[in-house]
């Protein structure tokens, strides 16, 4: 199964050879702009539901379905409105847990922006206490649920406290943006993609 967004979220259950839309708009719509608005830009499926997706946007909307697109609800009303979503994910730990980052440096506003549900966003919670730049992933740790991971505008940042406290993680890695974090199943690597600086492990 591969998802695609766009406005719309899209599923292929034949590896991208034919597609189907399971959304109706979950934008805002549309803004004229040098930065396009009006698109998906982060989509997590939670490992223990087929169908539980959660997807946020580019112009601050979180929206989740339950039934794979049958039906949606819109979980970001309680949180910083009209910021780009930069990533949303499901816990592997804990099924009704969700992370959400998002940065508002398009607007100029380089505050940092964390937050966990445990109610599949009903209430919202920040973690973002001690970070100091804009946020574009989170990851939580695959063996340890204590352990969080966040890529931000000026490095790496760690949390063993679920995000309660963080640290710089950044040794070894360029003064530069982190856009994207990963962990290899089989060999339990960390992987680091920066903005223009190359791969890290």
């Amino acid at each position: 199964i591969v998802y695609m967004g766009s406005n719309f979220l899209h599923r292929s259950m034949k590896q991208g050879k034919k597609w189907e839309i399971i959304s109706s708009d979950l934008t805002n719509g549309k803004v004229e702009g040098n930065v396009p608005f009006g698109t998906i830009t982060s989509i997590s499926e939670s490992k223990f539901q087929f169908g539980l997706l959660v997807v946020g946007t580019d112009d601050g909307n979180v929206q989740l379905t339950k039934n794979s697109g049958v039906n949606w609800i819109k979980i970001s009303d309680k949180l910083p409105q009209k910021l780009w979503v930069s990533r949303v994910r499901f816990s592997n730990f804990n099924k009704e847990r969700i992370y959400v980052t998002m940065n508002g440096y398009r607007q100029d506003d380089f505050q940092s922006y964390v937050f966990v549900s445990d109610d599949l966003g009903q209430n919202w919670r920040s973690i973002s206490t001690g970070l100091q730049q804009a946020v574009n992933v989170i990851l939580e740790d695959a063996e340890n649920e204590n352990i969080l991971y966040v890529g931000t505008d000026n490095g790496l940042y760690i949390s063993i406290d679920k995000g309660e406290n963080w640290a710089d993680f950044s040794e070894g890695i360029p003064n530069v943006a982190v856009h994207d974090l990963v962990i290899q199943k089989k060999a339990k690597d960390l992987l680091v993609a920066t903005h223009g600086r190359s791969l890290y492990k």
